[in-house]
């Protein structure tokens, strides 16, 4: 679920900054507030189909006995944030189209700083447990939407406000939209699965192993978030460029968030390599898994550069609408490549837990060639009609 969403966003992005780059601010508006309605319905429609459909999805998933029943209240309340959270969603899509990073920012944050005191005051004050932990991150989600909707229909740009007359759906938008979102969710969705199925595989090897591989990811978070930011950004930068018919700028906007992506990922690596130990040793106490977490992180850290060129490559090929070769990208990724290299290297192979490392390390590497011959694909021409 989170997957459409993921693919609404960026198909809002491609479309709405390709309008504004053309100078065709009504037609910018009204595909905003179509987005906007889209968002408000499939929110509504998932949040009837966790409620509902609950129970059944939590057997699917294992989940017995005690486990089950609390499985079953966590998600039913959280399906109530789905709404919320599509909305947030197209609200960052819109603004992120327009130039404006700040305000998801604010607003998301003021949510987070939320979510941990609700966290702390439903579950240790008034002591309700699991349904507490579920219900704040709910009201945390549900308070960002009035502020999206007023900032979006009180904009200082009178030309980008929202109007209620704009919330229509047009066959021909919403064809275009569909177009461009779908290849994008089917992306996210599968990428979700491969790493769900990476998961299990990883557990395979001990506990030790997963939870290194846990710790070691978030170290890599520290310095793979930003770079995925600045690809998110250059996806509306290049939308831009490409509706005002700007090849050259796109181009140019492609090689300097690269440039700026290595340049943060390779000094972040430089930083944190010497201190490696220590920050993992925050992370757990156990030998094991500590020696076993410094051993992945080297590789993260070596092929953390390959990964920012990787972000960088999805903000190519988003911004331009061209959501297919990131499809195509994104799932061989997994799919074609690292999966397939994992369990070759764990049944004919002696590498042990090594084979991980080595597999994501030659996916990372084979990847960037592909995405290369991708990104001589691109054309720099409008995705929509003027």
């Amino acid at each position: 679920f989170l997957a459409l969403s993921t693919g609404l966003a960026v198909a809002g992005v491609a479309i709405i900054s390709q309008y504004i780059g053309m100078k065709s601010i009504e037609k910018a508006r009204k595909n905003s507030a179509m987005l906007l309605s889209l968002a408000i319905i499939i929110g509504l429609i998932i949040n009837a189909a966790l409620f509902i459909f609950a129970p059944i999805v939590m057997r699917l998933m294992g989940a017995k006995d005690d486990v089950l029943e609390l499985a079953i209240i966590y998600l039913r309340i959280r399906s109530f944030e789905m709404t919320f959270l599509f909305i947030f969603t197209a609200f960052q899509a819109i603004r992120q189209a327009n130039g404006d990073t700040t305000s998801p920012v604010i607003i998301s944050s003021a949510a987070v700083f939320v979510n941990i005191f609700l966290t702390a005051y439903c579950v240790r004050v008034l002591n309700l447990g699991i349904a507490g932990a579920a219900l704040a991150t709910m009201v945390s989600q549900a308070i960002q939407a009035p502020f999206c909707i007023i900032i979006l229909f009180r904009v200082k740009d009178k030309e980008m406000r929202l109007h209620l007359s704009d919330m229509k759906f047009k066959l021909d938008d919403m064809r275009k939209l569909y177009d461009i979102a779908i290849p994008s969710a089917a992306s996210q969705a599968l990428s979700s699965l491969g790493f769900l199925i990476l998961q299990a595989t990883i557990l395979d090897f001990g506990k030790n192993v997963a939870a290194a591989f846990s710790i070691g990811n978030k170290i890599s978070n520290l310095l793979l978030i930003p770079t995925a930011a600045l690809g998110s950004i250059l996806a509306a930068f290049i939308g831009q460029s490409v509706g005002a018919g700007n090849k050259e700028r796109a181009r140019n906007a492609y090689k300097v968030s690269r440039n700026i992506g290595l340049f943060i990922s390779i000094t972040g690596c430089l930083i944190i390599y010497p201190f490696r130990k220590e920050m993992l040793s925050l992370l757990t106490n156990d030998s094991l898994t500590l020696s076993i977490s410094m051993e992945y992180i080297f590789w993260v850290l070596l092929t953390q550069p390959l990964m920012s060129m990787f972000q960088n490559f999805l903000g190519l090929f988003n911004g331009s609408g061209n959501t297919g070769l990131s499809f195509r990208m994104s799932t061989a990724r997994l799919w074609v490549i690292r999966l397939p290299l994992i369990e070759c290297f764990k049944h004919f192979t002696n590498l042990d837990r090594s084979g991980i490392w080595y597999a994501m390390v030659i996916s990372n590497i084979l990847i960037l060639i592909y995405g290369a011959f991708l990104a001589k694909r691109v054309d720099y021409e409008p995705k929509v009609a003027k």
